[in-house]
């Protein structure tokens, strides 16, 4: 029989500025996995960091098993049983697993740390809960997935009875998707408490006994999944009509050519005899599986990475790249797969952040206009719908949505963009982030920029794009023009074995 474990009662919490959350109530039972979804800037986060002990609520109530708790600090709620699998992984990378899993708990004799003893739990350990990882090897040769199991492990050792994921699958190939959904099941068959927080619906719906919807700090319900459609549940997470998903692309732009790529191969980065064409007033997809290299052809056209041959030729001038900054000047932008090392200085301020690339904008004489620089901020800040208290705030402290929609803002500030290439712009990010980021490059189309779109994701793909190029092994494998869209043709170029062609015309 399934018991109450967790309780959250009316509770709220509060920054400077900003409500985090209001007036939220939750469960956890044992034996069950509790899915929490949400935009960026719901209040996940800080609901996980409540249940964590980072922080205390600023009213309302917290029960563990029928007892309120009244001091909020991680290790005490390590102590009282909960333990959080967060999204970017908190290991010591020189360590090996094992020393990992027993970090200041470590098995010792006499005062002298006992190896074969701490040995033999571990492996105690993996053999109940059927997980196999190699525990002699330091933890930065890990792959991403089997860190995340190193850190099950761990929570394991303390006797932890709830677990939190925080967006668990988001950097796991699908065949370690479906390993760590096993271990979950195995988890719950033991009567383990789980909170599943993630962004991707299809997941929420396999695998969580209910889901707890937030939106604005605020719980719009608990439902049990049969109660809800993929439809509903977008609508209840973002308030909006599920028909404005994907904006129709626009019909009455001209077109002309933009940007010509002829035979462009670079060895080193596998990109082999490249050719495409992009127009004005059109967005363009590239899909392709990992190792497609589709990210080293658009550091390429930015000037982030070199072209040992080939041709690139931009507004009818044949260019070549030597620092992004040539293809800044020209007016090729590029928002980067990894957001938060290549598109963002975490700790500077939103307002830096957003017009760092184009400083000499709001500069008289070498300095700085204050005034000016601040008002087209918070204009980019209505424009685009980013949540943050003040342009004073550091990006750091910003939902990942949030982020993105800055390293997007920071190329509209300085409004002579001619080609915009997004990188996975919707990976990791809410539902209702990704569709404002769709209406952004139907917008930026429809005022007659070329918008490359890469996706890892080829429904958002074919929803947004006008054409569309499949990349396999470095190459182009096929074009396909939007009349001729099929998922299943196109995941099938990209998978088959066969020779890669230069397509352009």
């Amino acid at each position: 029989m399934q018991e109450e474990i967790v309780r959250i009662e009316s509770v709220s919490k509060d920054f400077p500025g900003v409500a985090a959350l209001c007036n939220i109530n939750l469960s956890l039972k044992t034996g069950e996995i509790h899915g929490v979804v949400g935009e960026n800037g719901a209040g996940k986060s800080t609901l996980i960091n409540i249940l964590a002990g980072v922080y205390p609520p600023t009213s309302g109530s917290l029960f563990i098993n029928g007892e309120k708790v009244n001091s909020f600090h991680p290790s005490f709620a390590q102590s009282l049983g909960i333990a959080v699998v967060y999204q970017e992984t908190v290991l010591v990378p020189d360590f090996t697993a094992e020393e990992n899993i027993w970090l200041g708990r470590e098995s010792s004799k006499y005062a002298v740390l006992d190896k074969n003893e701490q040995k033999k739990r571990t492996k105690l350990l993996c053999k109940e809960y059927g997980i196999n990882i190699p525990l002699s090897l330091p933890v930065s040769s890990f792959r991403v997935a089997e860190q995340k199991l190193v850190e099950i492990l761990r929570a394991l050792s303390m006797k932890s009875k709830v677990f939190i994921f925080d967006e668990p699958t988001e950097a796991l190939s699908q065949q370690d998707v479906e390993k760590l959904f096993k271990i979950l099941s195995t988890l719950k068959s033991l009567g383990f408490a789980i909170l599943y927080v993630s962004h991707h619906l299809e997941e929420v719906f396999r695998i969580c006994d209910r889901i707890t919807i937030l939106r604005n700090g605020e719980e719009v319900g608990c439902y049990l999944p049969n109660e809800l459609s993929t439809q509903s549940l977008i609508q209840l997470i973002t308030n909006r009509d599920m028909k404005d998903q994907y904006p129709v692309p626009p019909k009455d732009v001209k077109m002309n050519p933009l940007l010509q790529v002829e035979n462009l191969s670079n060895p080193v980065l596998g990109l082999l005899n490249i050719s495409f064409h992009i127009n004005t007033g059109e967005v363009v997809a590239f899909f392709g599986m990992v190792g497609s290299h589709r990210s080293e052809l658009m550091k390429c056209l930015f000037g982030a990475a070199r072209t040992k041959s080939g041709n690139i030729i931009f507004n009818g001038q044949k260019i070549r790249f030597h620092h992004p900054q040539d293809a800044i000047k020209v007016g090729i932008f590029l928002c980067p797969e990894d957001r938060k090392t290549e598109g963002l200085i975490a700790d500077m301020s939103v307002l830096d952040n957003c017009s760092l690339p184009f400083l000499s904008h709001f500069s008289r004489i070498g300095i700085v206009r204050k005034a000016l620089q601040k008002d087209k901020v918070k204009k980019l800040i209505l424009d685009l719908s980013i949540k943050t208290p003040s342009v004073n705030q550091k990006a750091t402290f910003l939902s990942g949505g949030n982020q993105q929609k800055i390293v997007l803002g920071k190329w509209l500030i300085g409004n002579k963009g001619k080609l915009f290439i997004f990188d996975e712009p919707t990976k990791g990010i809410d539902v209702g982030t990704k569709m404002d980021i769709y209406k952004t490059m139907q917008n930026l189309a429809r005022e007659g920029a070329g918008v490359i779109f890469v996706s890892s994701d080829i429904r958002e793909l074919l929803g947004v794009s006008d054409r569309l190029y499949v990349m396999r092994k470095g190459g182009i494998a096929g074009e396909y023009e939007r009349k001729d869209f099929d998922q299943q043709t196109i995941l099938l170029k990209a998978l088959t074995e066969e020779k890669t062609v230069g397509v352009s015309s």
